[in-house]
């Protein structure tokens, strides 16, 4: 009991909410910075795609897209940096990107338009809400 109200004494509500649910500020090219790519690589136009569309995004939007491939739509305590996230091919065009939110993964076909691709994430991430349970 002790300890806690020394916790409580040491930090500030919006620190201890930080520790708890991580941080808000959200730098996409810090992603970028430590993603991996199975089946592309960084030069590959899918991902060129991906990321021009992704960087371009507004905030909310790239919160949906993070919460979509990772399951939090908050950078963990010590930054993008202490992610990992990878993008994986999948050699079928006409389905819709997806994720595997223990992995930190997105699943991403190889689409031959970055207006493609952009359409295809977008309706990705407004359209996956969790399991159903809501």
């Amino acid at each position: 009991m002790q300890q806690t109200m020394l916790l409580y004494q040491m930090l500030r509500p919006e620190e201890v909410e930080m520790l708890v649910c991580g941080n808000p500020t959200l730098v996409m090219g810090e992603l970028k910075k430590v993603t991996v790519y199975d089946g592309y690589s960084a030069q590959d136009n899918t991902v060129r795609y991906f990321w021009d569309v992704v960087l371009h995004m507004p905030l909310e939007t790239q919160k949906k897209l993070l919460l979509f491939a990772t399951g939090s739509d908050r950078v963990p305590i010590g930054g993008m940096g202490e992610m990992t996230f990878k993008i994986s091919r999948i050699n079928d065009p006409a389905l819709l990107p997806m994720s595997h939110t223990c992995f930190n993964q997105l699943v991403l076909p190889p689409y031959k338009s970055r207006k493609l691709l952009k359409q295809k994430i977008m309706t990705a991430i407004q359209n996956a809400e969790g399991f159903g349970l809501e």
